[in-house]
């Protein structure tokens, strides 16, 4: 694939964090597609994404994000990236400040879908970031995310802290927000019903490996649910 078909190329990747050890030999994701990470805890989730979106240093290999290397083209890449993660830091400002702040930093800011998907997540512009309930801090930060309709959005356990509805409306949301033939969705979640249901692709993690890539109809199939797929693979 080349780099207008592809959103990560990654080369004998390897991370190391004390015991543990992240290794892909080769990962090639397409543009255009909607990609569920899953796996146990541990397995090398976070790992792989924070080496995607330039968070961490290899240890070894070579990691392309839209033709960017995350570390050395940081700045270049993070116009065209939108991430989020349950702990992201915010600014203890209100989130009408905040988002001032950031849309001075992204050209393609789209100030309109900002107001609407405020408007979708009932969040309060003259609300401090520091009042917010769990719920409301994962829509914000999803939202800030894709405010700039980045190229990539990478999202690191999105749904914390939102009831089954609440999850509902913030996938369909992002779904609805994201769609587009070049613009590609990497969602890391352990709501496996909802990634079975949005996810175009999985990528299944063990103990530091990737040992599926399949699209989901060929994974989830024949009446298996995804968690008995990771069941039987030991990847729960």
């Amino acid at each position: 694939m080349s780099e207008a078909t592809t959103s990560v190329e990654i080369q004998d990747l390897v991370v190391t964090q004390g015991s543990f050890r992240l290794e892909i030999p080769a990962l090639t994701l397409p543009r255009g597609q909607v990609i569920g990470l899953v796996g146990a805890n541990g397995a090398g989730k976070t790992t792989l994404l924070d080496a995607i979106v330039g968070l961490s240093t290899p240890t070894g290999g070579r990691v392309r994000t839209l033709g960017f290397d995350p570390v050395g083209d940081a700045t270049t890449l993070r116009r065209q990236l939108g991430y989020m993660c349950d702990d992201l830091p915010l600014y203890d400002v209100s989130i009408r400040l905040l988002l001032e702040l950031l849309a001075g930093f992204y050209p393609t800011w789209d100030a309109g879908l900002v107001a609407e998907l405020l408007r979708r997540f009932e969040l309060d512009p003259e609300q401090k970031t520091g009042e917010l309930s769990k719920g409301q801090g994962a829509r914000l930060r999803t939202l800030l995310a894709v405010a700039h309709r980045p190229a990539l959005v990478v999202l690191d356990e999105p749904a914390t802290g939102l009831d089954l509805a609440g999850r509902r409306a913030l996938l369909t949301t992002l779904l609805e927000v994201t769609t587009d033939s070049s613009r590609t969705v990497l969602v890391s979640s352990h709501q496996l019903a909802d990634l079975e249901r949005i996810a175009d692709r999985l990528l299944v993690v063990r103990a530091g490996r990737i040992i599926a890539n399949e699209l989901t109809e060929s994974l989830v199939g024949d009446g298996r649910t995804l968690e008995e797929v990771l069941l039987e693979r030991g990847a729960a």
